[in-house]
């Protein structure tokens, strides 16, 4: 009864929550985009145990995986468990839903967003209640900044409230994530895990990169995070780096930067989206096209891609950029 249950956890223990209101267990295109539901049609009780919830876990039972994509997956396979097409509520809950942010990140958007978020703030205590019964993990954001967004602010300080108990991993460019923020949300004791989306360690690469941002202020609340990592006070120090043509360069110093301030390293891949296809062809080092592609093949001969700080493994080395990533095995959890 052992081996056959170490199977992806995430169908059966996590749950998150898109822009649009869907109920995925992970990221969506590692799960064929597949929706539970939605939590403005039905009640989060409702969907989790649904009728297309069981069809999902079923598959996971089954050995099946139809629906993932498993060239992108980074299922975590960590616990043993007893699957079953009906299970508890999620312990992990990701609110990946409000897309307010305090910058531009030129792969990321060219513009804000705007949302009415007027369901989730009038109807927020009844939600929480319904989504956070179980949970012992909060994952915030993704798709925006929450420690800019008044929203997402007054979700933090309520969860706080409602459930004490619950750890908080968050998700932030590193702007406002400094003791006077995080003190303010109510959080500061409560963090599982902080990532940071540092994508240069160059100010100017900055500066290209990311539109609206504070280099400095960042640097700044970086030793901030350092100093609560190293008292054990949060357990887990992310640093997040999306490479392209402007940043791939900066890569070995930027696990340097990470060894020195207690943090590992997540390279991610540059994803096209309807709001970075101005830019998505001059920043695609992955594309073997592209005049800096060999270059970017040299950089990951070095030697320090084996620490452990870092994503990329042996097997990763001996393959071409554009297979890389999708074997990384990084995750915003666990």
């Amino acid at each position: 009864m052992s081996e056959d249950f170490a199977i992806c956890t995430y169908p059966f223990n996590s749950a998150q929550i898109s822009m649009q209101g869907d109920v995925y267990v992970c990221c969506p295109p590692w799960s064929s985009s597949y929706s539970f539901g939605n939590i403005y049609e039905q009640s989060f009780s409702e969907i989790w145990n649904g009728e297309k919830a069981r069809i999902f876990r079923k598959q996971f039972i089954e050995k099946n995986y139809k629906y993932c994509n498993l060239d992108l997956c980074v299922k975590d396979c960590s616990k043993k468990i007893i699957p079953s097409e009906i299970v508890e509520k999620p312990e992990t809950f990701i609110f990946c839903y409000d897309s307010f942010c305090n910058v531009k990140c030129i792969f990321c958007r060219s513009c804000h967003q705007k949302q009415d978020l007027t369901y989730f703030d009038d109807n927020m205590d009844t939600l929480l209640t319904d989504m956070l019964e179980n949970c012992k993990n909060v994952v915030l954001s993704g798709v925006g900044e929450c420690l800019a967004s008044k929203h997402s602010r007054k979700l933090i300080k309520r969860i706080s409230e409602l459930f004490p108990n619950i750890k908080f991993s968050i998700i932030s460019n590193g702007i406002l994530c400094d003791e006077e923020n995080l003190k303010e949300v109510g959080i500061l004791d409560k963090l599982l895990s902080v990532t940071i989306s540092l994508h240069a360690i160059n100010k100017k690469t900055y500066d290209k990169l990311v539109v609206g941002g504070n280099f400095e202020r960042v640097m700044k609340n970086l030793q901030y995070l350092s100093s609560l990592k190293k008292s054990g006070r949060i357990e887990k120090f992310i640093l997040n780096f999306v490479v392209n043509s402007y940043n791939y360069k900066e890569m070995v110093p930027y696990i340097e930067l990470a060894k020195k301030i207690g943090a590992t390293v997540g390279f991610l891949e540059l994803l096209k989206l309807e709001t970075n296809e101005n830019v998505y062809e001059k920043l695609n080092i992955f594309d073997e096209k592209h005049p800096k592609y060999n270059d970017f093949v040299k950089v990951l001969k070095n030697p320090i891609f084996k620490s452990e700080l870092c994503t990329i493994n042996d097997c990763m080395l001996n393959l071409k950029p554009i297979s890389i990533l999708k074997s990384i095995k990084y995750r915003f959890f666990k």
